[in-house]
């Protein structure tokens, strides 16, 4: 066993008052009931770097079990990686975890080529606090925060690298990807984040590796990539995946933007301007929806696709919805988006085109101002607009139409079935049987009875 560095309260600036008053509470009630409680995770790692973490993590010595016999307002979720939740007013969650260990060996199977393959699938081996710092991804995140001495233990050489402003990988990065290709996404995340730069073996071993990432489960890999969006680091985050390769491995419509075509003014090139404006948008504290984050992305997608089509002047509404059917349901299926959100993409991508030509107080402005989409079609307008400098004026006047009011109390429409191409086959309804004759109400109409006429 290695003997950590350890930073005493005087030589790092982690304070109590910067942390989660739940949190510390969570860290307190382990520690009374004899049990070891860090702060573990990019909560110390942020505070380090005088960041606001997102959330507050803990790593324990106890059980899953024994945390949720201590913590009434707590639940055991997880089956690859057993953990607790603890459940605070206001839908706030601390999430507490057992030290863990790699384990000692990793159940694989034999690739296509030979290779054994490294992916972890099981993850409920308990350890020490310095097996659970090995076993994380980057140095920079192996570091805990000792709740009883108020010090910050290093078992991996995290303080060092944040010093340097490095993101390193924890033991061989060849390793560490093709356990969780995941990491590969999150070590551009972090030097995007943190204006770091990755270690020269993890940069190598990305643009080795790259095609790893469609191993991951795709739910997974749709979060990391709307991560940055939300928060506000999504140019270059993006920027450096597609230098990685990780974009076009994942959405090879996209991959192929490079942040220098941005300059060119082309369609896909738009990509990049308008990850600029989200940013820009985020950093003033503006909340934007996912549907809108969503049809940023994939409106570069969509403007190639109408080029290809001809001139957007020619093309009629149903062609409009064909290339919406081509274009993002191939995308939304590739990241496995819920259906509801991904007819709320095609609409507001549907509504943005129809917004350009449209002001509010034209006559056919009063069925746009029904539509529960419109606020998300004018944010993308309003994107749009900045980024590209085309239809200001339009987007102005629907912002102002929708800061007072206009389409907030419409209800959900289903997207409209796009029409079938000329020469397409048509499809019965399944089973091949005709639509069933609507019942009247009642049962069968009686005959009404004459009576005789009275003598």
């Amino acid at each position: 066993m290695s003997i950590p560095r350890i930073l005493p309260r005087a030589e790092h600036p982690i304070s109590r008052g910067y942390i989660d008053p739940d949190a510390l509470r969570v860290l307190y009630r382990l520690h009374r009931a004899g049990f070891k409680a860090y702060l573990v995770g990019g909560s110390v790692r942020d505070l380090m770097t005088g960041r606001t973490p997102k959330d507050f993590d803990v790593g324990t010595d106890a059980r899953p079990q024994e945390i949720r016999r201590l913590f009434r307002n707590s639940r055991v979720i997880g089956r690859r990686f057993r953990l607790a939740h603890i459940l605070f007013e206001g839908g706030k969650v601390v999430e507490v975890s057992t030290f863990r260990k790699t384990p000692d060996a990793v159940q694989g199977e034999q690739g296509q080529e030979g290779d054994d393959d490294l992916l972890i699938r099981s993850d409920n081996t308990f350890g020490s606090p310095e097996e659970d710092a090995l076993r994380r991804d980057f140095t920079i995140n192996g570091l805990f925060y000792d709740i009883a001495t108020y010090a910050v233990l290093d078992f991996v050489g995290g303080v060092e690298d944040l010093e340097r402003r490095v993101v390193r990988t924890i033991g061989d990065p060849l390793i560490r990807f093709r356990e969780d290709p995941v990491r590969m996404l999150r070590a551009c995340e972090f030097a995007a984040r943190l204006s770091f730069e990755m270690s020269e073996d993890v940069r190598a071993a990305i643009a080795e590796l790259n095609r790893e990432v469609t191993k991951s489960a795709a739910p997974r890999v749709t979060e990391e990539l709307l991560d940055p969006l939300r928060r506000g680091w999504g140019h270059d985050t993006y920027r450096l995946w597609s230098e990685a390769g990780l974009l076009d491995a994942l959405l090879p419509e996209l991959g192929g933007v490079g942040a220098a075509r941005a300059a060119e003014g082309t369609a896909a090139g738009l990509l990049f301007a308008l990850l600029r404006e989200v940013d820009a948008k985020r950093s003033l504290g503006t909340r934007i929806e996912e549907a809108t984050l969503l049809s940023a992305m994939f409106l570069p997608v969509v403007f190639d696709a109408v080029r290809r089509h001809g001139p957007l002047s020619s093309a009629g509404p149903g062609q409009i919805l064909l290339i919406l059917e081509d274009t993002v349901n191939p995308l939304a299926l590739r990241m496995a988006l819920p259906n509801h959100l991904t007819q709320t993409v095609k609409h507001v991508l549907e509504t943005f085109g129809r917004l350009t030509s449209t002001r509010p107080a034209d006559p056919g402005a009063r069925r746009l101002a029904g539509r529960p989409y419109l606020k998300a079609a004018v944010a993308l307008l309003s994107l749009y607009a900045r980024a590209s400098g085309r239809y200001r004026e339009a987007a102005a006047a629907w912002e102002e139409a929708v800061e007072q009011g206009l389409g907030s109390q419409a209800l959900a429409a289903p997207f409209p079935v796009a029409p079938a191409p000329p020469g397409a086959i048509s499809h019965p309804a399944p089973g091949g049987l005709a639509p069933a004759r609507k019942r009247r109400r009642g049962g069968r109409r009686r005959r009404p009875q004459v009576s005789a006429a009275p003598a």
